[in-house]
């Protein structure tokens, strides 16, 4: 088992991140769950069949659970209202520890229940999906989408630990495995580019248990590193959001038709354009632009904006949060391994990069500056 520290210094909080093979069977320990008063779990109905009984066996006091319809259009006010009566029909109180047994989508709305339930109580998250385990589940986001905008609604609320059981990713499907690893490279990206050549080296369904692992640990390592010393997202934790800004923008669109795209696909997308707005920037070169999105081709990711019309993309970007004053606010690549963010890109600038890429760009082959 490997175990990275996160340790939020402004609160005294400090937890502890498990990565490791079948340790589901683990959670009362590592937890600690005896100092509860009760457990609920909330899950959703693809891992239901698969982990729900195995993690409630694992449990010795009572536990009562929620099951949530999956995926990001269960992301809203009325699945919260659901989680809140059943927590207050189970009799939760304030001694109450919430267990999320899922994704993203599940993890974001179980920490933003319990951060909100009785004014907040504890929760960990034990997160089944390649994203969730290397992004969503740790730093402290919790919310839900609203209005069409994604995370609109939220708070920051850390867990008391998080449980990866890497066991849990050989009953995914092979998209929602590879879209995961999106966040991987996007770490790689912003922080590590020897980090890049460890993903790339292989196909990502051709890793190990144990390699696969060490890949988990090295992104909660670097996304910890960024994360613990701002984590209300006010300075360089913004730069975990490379590929965010046109990612949220696409992947909120998206659900609306009949093609919606996984979190990790939106997000590849969004790298790939804001690399192309980097080299605008006159950060990187057009080689390096072309080895990232090469770089996503090779796990299987999309690297082309859907047909979506480039007005509305253009529209929700003005709902991103890192906006300020009206400003659209990127962060962008300096180079491979080097993120900033607080960065202006002309409206003009991001249209005609995104018609660039667009799958039906045809012959649209130069950008005018």
């Amino acid at each position: 088992m490997k175990t990275i520290n996160f340790s939020v210094h402004s609160k005294e909080c400090n937890y502890t991140i498990s990565i490791g093979n079948g340790l589901l069977s683990q959670v009362a320990e590592l937890f600690d769950t005896q100092r509860y008063s009760s457990i609920f779990i909330i899950t959703d109905k693809n891992v239901q069949p698969f982990w729900l009984d195995k993690l409630r066996s694992a449990l010795s006091q009572r536990c009562d659970y929620v099951v949530l319809d999956p995926g990001e259009q269960a992301k809203n006010i009325s699945n919260i209202a659901c989680i809140w009566e059943a927590m207050h029909n189970a009799g939760c109180d304030r001694k109450t520890l919430v267990l999320t047994l899922g994704g993203g989508v599940v993890g974001d709305m179980g920490g933003f229940a319990a951060s909100t339930y009785m004014r907040g109580i504890a929760f960990g998250h034990i997160p089944t999906t390649t994203l969730a385990q290397v992004d969503s589940s740790i730093g402290g986001k919790t919310g839900i989408d609203f209005n069409g905008v994604k995370n609109l609604v939220g708070t920051f609320s850390q867990p008391i630990g998080v449980l990866i059981d890497t066991t849990t990713l050989a009953t995914l499907p092979r998209r929602e495995f590879l879209a995961g690893f999106a966040e991987m490279v996007k770490h790689a990206l912003i922080r590590d580019d020897s980090y890049l050549k460890a993903l790339t080296r292989k196909s990502p369904l051709d890793f190990t248990a144990a390699e696969l692992s060490d890949l988990i640990a090295t992104s909660n390592g670097i996304k910890v590193k960024v994360a613990q010393d701002d984590e209300t997202e006010s300075g360089e934790r913004k730069i975990l959001n490379f590929g965010h800004t046109i990612g949220h923008a696409i992947e909120s669109l998206s659900l609306k038709t009949k093609q919606p795209l996984l979190h990790g696909e939106a997000v590849s997308i969004g790298m790939v354009i804001e690399a192309q707005l980097s080299q605008f920037k006159g950060y990187l070169s057009p080689k390096e632009v072309q080895q990232i999105k090469d770089v996503l081709q090779k796990v299987g990711l999309p690297v082309e904006v859907p047909d979506l019309p480039i007005e509305q993309i253009l529209s929700m970007l003005h709902t991103d949060k890192k906006n300020e004053k009206g400003t659209v606010n990127y962060s962008l690549l300096k180079s491979i391994g080097n993120a900033i963010y607080n960065q202006t890109v002309s409206e003009q600038i991001v249209s005609q990069v995104l018609t660039r890429h667009m799958t039906n760009a045809g012959n649209v082959t130069s950008i005018i500056v």
